[in-house]
């Protein structure tokens, strides 16, 4: 038997987030006699995924960080690895700063250079300057544009190259989202929520765009009307600690459940009755689709793109708005209960990822079969 077709993926961690869960979806279900893919990360620990890319066949390899002073060593290395690793297709997710790799790829010989946009928005840190740099660099040395929506790829890569880019759903598997009573009882007993309770759910990575401290003020807010509410957080990162301070300061901590990173998410998402979205920007959120699918009313940011927004029990608000508002709609979307269908209208969008896998795997074998053979030429 051949040895399957490899793709790489760039990305920065393979950690359970959004871009991460959504390539790790993917791999799943192609078949890996045909396909495999391989990571390239940029930091130097093992991430939540690490140990399942490994037994589904895959390979992981780890390159210095992106940062400015690196850039000489970074070059060096990447030289390196494409010299020793010849991959005819490459596919890059690190948005803007895609540019860095993909530079390097073409130098390198390598055919297939995906730029892949999963964002509206570019994080205003230190690396600012450079970022907005390197989205003008991308169009030069990606010869591929994907994105997760098409406002994603109008930011990323301009509203005039717009008819370039191909559209790659965020996709899921629907049916593990379908809406369990079952499960929504013993999740709501293990956490300690009662019938009567209204449980306010929030999958994501604590990160300065998720927008945290909005959803400790709308709890805040809630308590103060005597609604008996609790915010149940999925997820981990470095704001997390910030997070918990901000719950004991305002004195709801018994009213906040902090479940951490889980591999159970569609059946913790059964015990909420809706979902808050409150992030500073956002593309296509996965969270946003898998509680859709789940049936949930839907309460997000108007920085989240509408593109995310499927149900008529999925509405927007503007950040600005004073949090009584919020406040108003969580308790109008909360009564409104589960919606009937959900799944089919996902999947007529897009989202079912069996044929969004198959769709996805034929392009990349075409990719292949018309890239160079050796996947490059040495650049050492």
């Amino acid at each position: 038997m051949s040895e399957p077709v490899r793709i790489l993926e760039i990305v920065n961690a393979m950690d359970r987030a959004g871009l991460e869960t959504m390539i790790m979806n993917y791999y799943r279900e192609f078949d890996r006699d045909r396909i495999q893919l391989d990571f390239l990360t940029h930091r130097d620990w093992r991430g939540d995924y690490d140990g399942e890319i490994e037994s589904l066949g895959g390979r992981i390899y780890r390159a210095p960080r992106l940062y400015p002073q690196h850039w000489l060593s970074y070059r060096r290395f990447m030289r390196r690895f494409f010299a020793e690793h010849l991959y005819p297709v490459v596919h890059s997710h690190i948005d803007a700063m895609s540019a860095f790799p993909l530079a390097m790829a073409k130098e390198c010989g390598i055919p297939a250079r995906i730029a892949h946009s999963h964002s509206e928005s570019i994080d205003r840190d230190a690396k600012l300057p450079i970022k907005v740099a390197a989205r003008r660099k991308l169009l030069e040395v990606a010869n591929h544009y994907w994105a997760c929506s098409e406002s994603a790829g109008a930011f990323l890569f301009g509203e005039e190259n717009l008819s370039k880019v191909r559209v790659v759903r965020n996709a899921v598997d629907l049916e593990a989202y379908r809406f369990d009573a079952g499960a929504r009882e013993s999740v709501r007993r293990e956490l300690g929520i009662s019938n009567s309770q209204l449980a306010i759910g929030h999958v994501g990575r604590f990160s300065k765009v998720k927008n945290h401290a909005h959803l400790v003020t709308l709890l805040a807010e809630l308590r103060s009307r005597g609604v008996d509410a609790v915010l149940v957080l999925c997820g981990d990162g470095e704001l997390r600690v910030d997070v918990q301070d901000m719950v004991r300061k305002v004195g709801i901590e018994d009213s906040v459940r902090f479940l951490g990173v889980r591999d159970d998410v569609p059946r913790i998402v059964n015990s909420f009755d809706v979902l808050v979205f409150p992030s500073l920007y956002e593309g296509i959120s996965l969270a946003l689709i898998e509680a859709q699918a789940n049936g949930l009313p839907v309460l997000a940011s108007d920085a989240v793109s509408g593109e995310s927004l499927l149900l008529s029990s999925a509405e927007s608000m503007p950040l600005g708005s004073p949090i009584g508002d919020w406040a108003d709609a969580v308790i109008r979307l909360s009564r409104t209960g589960r919606m009937e269908g959900a799944i089919a209208v996902l999947s007529d969008a897009g989202y079912e990822i069996r044929r969004a896998a198959e769709e996805l795997a034929g392009s990349y074998l075409a990719l292949y079969a018309n890239a160079l053979h050796d996947g490059g030429r040495s650049c050492e």
